[in-house]
């Protein structure tokens, strides 16, 4: 059954150029093994997350279930396999309300097969960025890309440091304020009921993403490149209204051979795991994963 809705460092690969700082307020964390915190400037200090949601908003139902869960794990696929600037891996949010989420994140772009799976877990908090290289490539001799680092600008430092960029983008990806985005900028959004999930598809404007202060970032370049254009998106939510699944395809200027790029994003682990937090210390435990 169907409805329609009336509108409401070493050598990285060539990267998309990344858009003007928009204030996105978000979080990516890295964990150290010590209990003792360390709070960075413009940490939420575990504020309990706020449900609000703009009058008449279409995603308002599943951005609340979101926050109410509060944290929640996710895979991440960026293009397509062999493009460029593909990426994939995993991540974990910490919702502190629809515009605010820390997240740690352990992906990489992939250099093909056989490419080593060695990808730092990067954090961002506000527009700064830690970085835990792996333990694979770390120690003496490793050279900077094995060294623990923190970033004070995470937009700048992701125009030449690709596991900085990777991780932007997949937060931006995940986060709530990207699914109401799509929802409330749509024209119209088509819902199919299969049981206890609904399949939301709809497009929207390239022009209104690359508005927003929450995703405007990741859509900019798309937006200069293909102006007029729309972004398609197919959100899958349980009766519960908690995302499964949400693939787009983003016009691009990219040769491929659609002439769009496809990003997917996959939740799980909804409530698992603890609060994310930048902790010191120098063994540490990945919190990209519920069991940390």
């Amino acid at each position: 059954m169907s409805e329609e809705e009336s509108p409401q460092r070493s050598a990285r690969p060539r990267r998309r150029p990344m858009a003007v700082a928009v204030a996105v307020g978000l979080v990516v964390g890295v964990v150290g093994g010590l209990a003792a915190h360390l709070w960075w400037p413009g940490e939420d200090g575990g504020s309990e997350p706020s449900t609000a949601a703009p009058a008449g908003s279409r995603a308002e139902p599943v951005r609340s279930a979101m926050l109410g869960q509060r944290r929640v794990g996710v895979d991440v696929r960026a293009r397509e396999l062999g493009a460029p600037d593909f990426f994939h891996g995993q991540a974990r949010l910490d919702l502190v309300d629809a515009g605010t989420a820390k997240a740690a994140t352990h992906v990489a772009y992939d250099g093909g097969e056989g490419h080593p799976w060695y990808p730092p877990e990067v954090v961002l908090i506000g527009n700064r960025a830690a970085i835990m290289p792996h333990e694979a490539v770390a120690g003496p001799g490793s050279g900077p890309d094995g060294e623990f680092r923190i970033e004070p600008d995470a937009t700048a430092a992701a125009e030449d440091d690709a596991d900085v960029h990777a991780a932007l983008e997949t937060r931006w990806l995940a986060q709530p304020a990207h699914i109401e985005a799509l929802l409330d900028g749509a024209a119209g959004v088509r819902t199919e009921r299969d049981g206890g999930t609904r399949t939301l598809t709809g497009s929207t404007p390239l022009r209104a993403l690359a508005a927003d202060p929450a995703v405007g970032a990741l859509y900019l370049p798309y937006a200069t490149d293909r102006p007029g254009s729309a972004v398609r998106f197919t959100l899958v939510v349980t009766a519960d209204d908690l995302p499964q699944s949400l693939k787009t395809r983003v016009p691009s200027a990219a040769d491929t051979a659609t002439g769009d790029e496809s990003f997917q994003v996959k939740y799980r682990d909804w409530a698992e795991g603890e609060p994310i937090t930048a902790r010191p210390g120098p063994t540490p435990a990945p919190q990209w994963t519920a069991t940390d």
